[in-house]
């Protein structure tokens, strides 16, 4: 499915798409602030004038409207202007996000340039054909490209030394034991230790006499 397709933030010349965008965007206007106000628990108001109106466009009602501009105005002016936003700066943010994104393309598309300058150097073209500014780029490509070469060595260079200084730890032992020799030593009792290899008890002929 294919996404919606990006509009281009321009003045609408042509009277009929015109007012039909209008009528699309009022409502989802109107749709996003009640969502806010339900969702978020943020007190919301909106006044939108139109030439395609014969009366603003008040939500969510003329008394809540005038209760929050009162609110507002009662405000401290610090913190009314904290956060506030007016045609003119928003146009000025706007204005400034675009020059951002334009001059990171230049940087880029410069980089791009110098990239391919140094590549025909390689190929053999002479450093004379260059001008001052170029050679001045390609010097600090160079010095940026050598200087993260040397990051990267150093930081491999710490990883593999913590590596080996790290404690080696020994795999547990397993004891094996032979059967065959482990056996019982049998202590002879106290009263039999001294006791010669005889006959214990008596005979017939020397039972005494009762």
């Amino acid at each position: 499915m294919a996404g919606r397709k990006k509009v281009k933030l321009a003045y609408i010349i042509n009277d009929a798409c015109r007012k039909a965008s209008y009528n699309k965007r009022k409502k989802g206007f109107v749709k996003k602030m009640k969502e806010i106000s339900i969702l978020c628990d943020v007190p919301v108001c909106g006044i939108l004038y139109s030439q395609y109106e014969s009366q603003p466009i008040v939500w969510p009602n003329p008394l809540v409207v005038q209760r929050l501009i009162t609110q507002f105005r009662n405000m401290p002016e610090e913190e009314r202007n904290k956060k506030m936003v007016n045609h003119e700066m928003f146009l000025k943010q706007r204005i400034e996000k675009e020059q951002e994104k334009l001059n990171k393309l230049k940087k880029e598309n410069r980089e791009k340039q110098i990239r391919m300058l140094m590549n025909q150097c390689l190929a053999g073209r002479p450093l004379t054909e260059l001008n001052l500014d170029a050679l001045n780029d390609m010097d600090c490509m160079i010095k940026g490209s050598l200087t993260e070469i040397a990051t990267q060595i150093k930081s491999r260079k710490e990883k593999e030394l913590a590596e080996m200084n790290q404690p080696q730890v020994a795999p547990p032992q397993v004891l094996m034991f032979d059967q065959s020799n482990i056996y019982t030593k049998q202590t002879v009792p106290w009263f039999l230790g001294d006791v010669p290899n005889q006959q214990f008890g008596f005979a017939d002929d020397q039972i005494p006499p009762l």
